[in-house]
């Protein structure tokens, strides 16, 4: 009896130990990052939507994501062994799952760049590496095959692109890519082992309406909701993984409405895009050159007493030319400071390109409601909305409307400048559609990456007639 009493004594003690050491054991994940930033934990963000507020900050998830500094903490590490991976040759530990990183975009998030699709692989990383995945980057498909071989074990999903130059020269190649035996299709040689990459695993990201090959459908990533888009339909069976900006917008101040000047944000990335037969106020001689002259900001900036600014980059199709008259250029600026420039304006101004930028989502963030140009509608009946095309659809497809955003069609120069007028005159507040919410992101990637997507590959397989090249 007394032994048995010092054994279950030794047993105890060992299990103690053990606990407490289990406890202790670092994560073995290469991201991580525990703290909530000050900014959160005094403010915690709240989402608008049609006037109702919900509070984004309950989850510990959305926390993380919303924080986004791991990547200030790992980008040097990454750039020094060129995204050879998560840790390159430095750490040879990653966490149980990760993610295999294809696309180029997924990289440049940590160089610094901020266009739109890396405003989107931004926050996906922030959501991947909030939920505890460790993420893995490759540059080249040779560099991406090797990881994924060397890590198979821990790889859930390769985010990739379908373009002829990434995943779709792998996705039909028997050398490359991987087909379960239990598929209803022959499945060459040497498709049998995991030095191949499981076709099930591979999504590509699209930022546009359309399906990437071959198996398209929920194997093609999507920005935006193109289901509920009417018209073209190549999207519309995507997975809609979308993207927040309100880990950068939430930072920004909100500049109450009296604060503000009479200012209004020219939104063109490019000053070419005032030549293109896109922009909102087309010359009617088709002389593009002369859109670049057009009185129609001077004029207004009188009337209205108001200002027009914005930056823009000069490029080799039209490196000579100059916004119109009564736009004041501001210099080039990285992202933060660009926002604040437009959280000062009254009202963003799109003229027709860039289209479904992340830009105006970012403005109606900070309370700033944008003048949407539509390029097409069906001169039979100009109100039906179905057949409209505007610089960005998917504000006008998800039914966003005055006061936070205004929807004229291109040529209207009157209807431009009342629009104008109107929202300057006409306060927001933050407003972030619900899709854009950064727990609604979280969700739909926790789904992405505990799915088990074989079955509906195999499915997919049989709607597509997939073959593997001989």
């Amino acid at each position: 009896m007394l032994q048995q009493s010092r054994n279950r004594i030794l047993f105890i003690a060992a299990l103690f130990a053990f606990t407490v050491v289990c406890i202790n054991l670092p994560t073995f994940s290469v991201f991580r990052t525990v703290r909530v930033p000050e900014w959160l934990a005094r403010n915690p963000p709240k989402s608008s939507v049609d006037g109702r507020h919900q509070d984004l900050a309950v989850s510990p998830v959305v926390r993380e994501a919303l924080d986004g500094s791991w990547k200030e903490e790992k980008a040097s590490t990454l750039t020094s062994v060129k995204y050879s991976g998560v840790v390159g040759q430095e750490v040879l530990v990653i966490s149980a799952k990760a993610v295999l990183l294809g696309w180029g975009h997924f990289g440049g998030v940590l160089k610094g760049v901020m266009q739109g699709e890396s405003i989107w692989c931004d926050a996906m990383m922030d959501v991947i590496h909030a939920l505890g995945y460790s993420m893995l980057f490759a540059s080249s498909t040779t560099e991406l095959e090797d990881m994924y071989r060397e890590y198979y074990q821990h790889v859930q999903v390769v985010l990739w692109e379908g373009s002829p130059w990434h995943s779709r020269p792998c996705l039909n190649n028997s050398t490359c890519v991987y087909v379960d035996t239990q598929s209803p299709k022959p499945i060459p040689p040497p498709n049998s082992t995991h030095l191949n990459l499981p076709i099930w695993k591979i999504f590509n990201c699209n930022w546009w309406n359309e399906a990437s090959p071959p198996l398209g459908g929920p194997f093609t990533l999507s920005p935006e909701n193109y289901r509920i888009w009417p018209g073209d339909t190549s999207g519309h069976d995507n997975y809609f993984i979308g993207y927040s900006v309100e880990k950068t917008c939430l930072k920004t101040h909100l500049v109450s409405y009296d604060e503000r000047p009479r200012q209004a944000y020219v939104f063109a990335k490019y000053l070419r895009y005032f030549l293109r037969p896109e922009y909102f106020l087309p010359s009617i001689t088709g002389d593009n050159l002369s859109q670049t002259q057009t009185d129609f900001f001077s004029s207004l900036s009188a009337t209205a007493n108001l200002t027009f600014v914005g930056q823009f980059k000069r490029d080799g199709t039209a490196p000579n030319i100059s916004p119109p008259p009564g736009i004041h250029e501001v210099p080039r600026m990285e992202r933060l400071a660009f926002q604040k420039v437009v959280a000062s304006s009254r009202v963003l101004l799109g003229i027709g390109l860039p289209g479904l930028s992340p830009t105006p989502y970012e403005a109606l963030c900070l309370g700033v409601p944008f003048i949407n140009p539509v390029e097409q509608w069906d001169k039979r009946d100009p109100e039906d909305r179905s057949k409209w095309v505007a610089q960005h659809d998917g504000l006008l497809y998800a039914g966003v409307d005055e006061p936070y955003v205004y929807h004229v069609k291109v040529g209207d120069r009157e209807g431009f400048a009342r629009a104008i007028v109107k929202a300057m005159e006409t306060p927001i507040t933050r407003y972030i559609p619900k899709d854009m919410e950064m727990s609604a992101l979280v969700r739909r990637i926790k789904t992405l990456l505990e799915r088990d997507w074989k079955p509906v590959a195999q499915r997919r397989m049989q709607d597509t007639d997939f073959q593997l090249d001989q």
